[in-house]
Parts: C-alpha cells; structure tokens; sequence
C-alpha cells in the first residue's frame, strides 16, 4: 500500500492506520461516502467526480472569515470562530474544469479552505472538509462507487480518519498557504467574476 500524503497546509502527527479507503452510509434516500483520499490523488478524485456531474453544476467555498471581523465575533476566548460561505451558481462542467485548472493547487493545498462542487439538478455533490476529508451526497450508489474503483480507492465497511487519531498529545493543525503570490482570499476575490458570491457567516 502506497503512503498517505497530507497537503501542504495541513500538519497531522500521529497516522498510524491511515489509508486510502472509503465507507458508504446512508441517510433517507441519500448516500454518503466518506474518502480518505492522498494529497496526490485529490486532484483525480475531483476531476473525475466533476465529469461526472449533470449540469448546470455549482461550486462552494467556505474560508475562515477574516481578522479583522473575527474580533469583532468573538467576546471571548471560548466563542467559536466563523467561516465565510460562497456560492458560483449555473456553470458547466467545461468551466469547473477551467477552475480546477486555474486554482486546483491552492485549493487542494490550503490547510483552512473547505470546499465543493455539486449538481443543481442531480444534488450530487463532492465536499472537502476540515483536514481535506471528502465526502460525496448522492442517490446513485452505483455511479460513485464505480469512480471509486476507477481511481482505485478501496471500500471499507468502516473507516478511520486522521479525526480518530487527534489527541492533546497529538494534536493536528492546519495553515494557510500561497501559492503563485496568492492566498485563498486573493482566490475569493477573483472568482467574483465568475459569479462567485457570499452567502452566509457560520460559526464554525
């Protein structure tokens, strides 16, 4: 079995028994598939799920909101930090490409940005979360296990992620990163001209 390799802006200590795999759940009429998924397969995983989607298509970004706001959130030490939700709405698979071309490392490599693409007519949707854990919504159990065995990530019927492992002792972290001179901020700002909008402030 091949290493597993974190992204660059994010640090965790302890991997023991961390691997590619993934596990399906479910949820009503909806499956959920969570991926441990290596930082040099991350850019296959999204390509090929982004293929796959129907359009009109959709992508999400949520990026921790910024300082100087944050200060002006949080009354205290123990308040919980917020994000800055995103939506670009009504694109083409062809322009998801482009993006994950144009913006595909950061993406991938920063350590605080979450993110996602999905379908506003199928609902399917490809989320990376906090320490770029993925997870794919979606009625077609077959279709993304398909994908799966196409990019050759396991099943499993139960797996362990890098969460499993946090502990005072080995605690994980994670880091803003630039890459060309810009930061996911500079990101946000240029992708207003696709359409990019803010959508909401969450606590996180």
């Amino acid at each position: 079995m091949s290493e597993f390799l974190l992204v660059r802006g994010i640090d965790v200590p302890n991997l023991t028994d961390i691997h590619e795999c993934y596990e399906i759940s479910q949820r009503d009429e909806s499956f959920i598939f969570t991926i441990n998924v290596s930082a040099d397969n991350i850019e296959s995983l999204i390509t090929h799920f982004c293929s796959e989607l129907v359009e009109p298509c959709f992508l999400i970004i949520e990026s921790p909101t910024n300082e100087t706001d944050e200060r002006e959130l949080r009354l205290n030490k123990m308040a919980p930090f917020h994000c800055d939700v995103y939506y670009c709405d009504g694109l083409s698979k062809q322009t998801l490409l482009e993006l994950i071309k144009k913006y595909g490392e950061l993406l991938v490599n920063d350590g605080i940005v979450c993110f996602g693409f999905a379908s506003h007519i199928s609902h399917d949707e490809l989320y990376f979360g906090r320490y770029k854990i993925a997870k794919i919504f979606s009625a077609n159990k077959q279709r993304y296990k398909n994908l799966m065995d196409k990019i050759g990530i396991p099943l499993e019927e139960s797996i362990k992620t890098v969460w499993d492992n946090f502990s005072h002792e080995t605690p994980g972290s994670t880091n803003s990163i630039s890459v060309d001179g810009k930061n996911i901020y500079d990101v946000v700002d240029e992708l207003k001209e696709y359409g990019l909008y803010f959508a909401e402030r969450r606590e996180q």
